[in-house]
């Protein structure tokens, strides 16, 4: 078993070791041992759902050179994806799903990213700019020379009502200061203080009682709790900073509930319905409605829009920008630049675990951020 696992990722060009566990590996080598998986029962069908989700730039190309490979030696492939280059580089057909509709399907080749799109949200599609400026308020939150794993003295301060979008190549610090921030990863140097108050370091839980909170990348590991219902998904965070109240009052979190999914807009029947019944979309609005329900005033969101359909997309932007109007200050990292020309008065721009450019909501473009991102820029 070990040779052949060790033929078969050598013929994809997967570096993976047979032995290794897979709790160990990084979330774009489980997706490949998936269709790895796949390959050594010789399916004839593979059925790819947002497999480039979690994955960089150079694994998305190696994935994709490996089904063109596939599918001329005769695999099928359904792919589902919601970013319209991937759906234009790999398909000969569409087909399009609307809240659980058919709404129709065609030859690929001879329709528009922008046709498809509007048959995804429903009405004519617009990609305007959101972004609308707004007054902020005094400094909350302030980073001094913060170091840890994969970042290194990172300073920044961010005001009342203000958003701050982070990017860079994947790795390059920007995810990874947030998990700092929050106190999920190890911080080895530097501090932090929200509302004039230092934080404790590397403790989710004073973090948590700072008024700070994380919206993670990748809800599926870290977000998503299957075992527990909408209600129950919704009110877990909050209950660790009122642990010391024995009794969870049903009748009082029901209204908690109903509130959000109106403020939100979340797309439920039930609140004891299962956490697996949502859309993706929907899925993160109810973890934004959990990180607001414990009163947060910080908002970090890692990848906020990651593996959902344009649609909700939108709205997730319209409430990053209302809730900054309403004084939440928001951090939103970010691969996808037009998401911070919608939504940022400002981009941080990492490079190397370190920030190399802070950008004005006005000088936000993609070639800009790019020549940044991979220290092209003579300075």
């Amino acid at each position: 078993m070990i040779r052949e696992a060790s033929e078969l990722f050598e013929r994809m060009g997967v570096a993976i070791d047979p032995l290794a566990l897979v709790d160990n590996l990084k979330t774009s080598e489980k997706q490949l041992l998936e269709i790895a998986k796949a390959l050594l029962h010789n399916a004839k069908l593979l059925i790819l759902d947002e497999p480039t989700t979690s994955l960089n730039n150079d694994e998305i190309a190696h994935l994709f050179e490996i089904i063109k490979r596939l599918k001329r030696s005769g695999t099928a492939f359904i792919f589902i994806s919601h970013k319209m280059p991937e759906v234009f580089e790999l398909s000969d057909r569409y087909t399009v799903f609307r809240n659980g509709e058919f709404i129709g399907t065609g030859i690929t080749a001879e329709t528009t990213p922008e046709d498809i799109t509007s048959m995804m949200v429903g009405v004519k599609y617009s990609s305007e700019d959101l972004y609308e400026p707004r007054k902020t308020g005094e400094t909350v939150l302030k980073i001094g020379h913060l170091s840890g794993k994969g970042f290194h003295d990172v300073s920044m301060e961010v005001k009342r009502g203000q958003i701050i979008g982070l990017t860079g190549l994947q790795g390059s610090g920007s995810s990874e200061i947030m998990q700092g921030i929050f106190g999920a990863t190890k911080v080895t140097g530097g501090s932090i203080e929200a509302f004039g108050k230092k934080v404790p370091l590397g403790s989710i839980h004073t973090s948590m009682q700072s008024k700070i909170a994380m919206l993670a990348s990748n809800r599926k590991e870290n977000s998503v709790i299957s075992d527990m219902n909408l209600l129950e998904n919704m009110y877990i965070s909050e209950h660790t900073l009122s642990a010391q109240k024995f009794r969870i009052r049903k009748k009082e979190e029901q209204k908690k509930f109903d509130r959000y999914k109106a403020m939100l807009n979340i797309k439920a029947q039930k609140s004891s319905d299962g956490i697996n019944s949502l859309s993706g979309g929907n899925q993160q609005k109810l973890f934004l409605a959990r990180w607001l329900n414990t009163e947060a005033d910080i908002l970090l969101l890692d990848n906020p829009t990651q593996g959902i359909d344009v649609g909700a997309k939108a709205e997730i932007y319209k409430l990053i920008l209302e809730l900054a109007s309403k004084g939440k200050s928001i951090l939103i990292n970010t691969l996808e630049i037009p998401e911070l020309q919608k939504v940022a008065d400002y981009c941080v721009i990492f490079y190397e675990g370190s920030i190399i450019k802070i950008l004005p909501h006005e000088e936000i473009n993609e070639q800009t951020v790019m020549m940044y991102s991979v220290n092209a820029v003579n300075k």
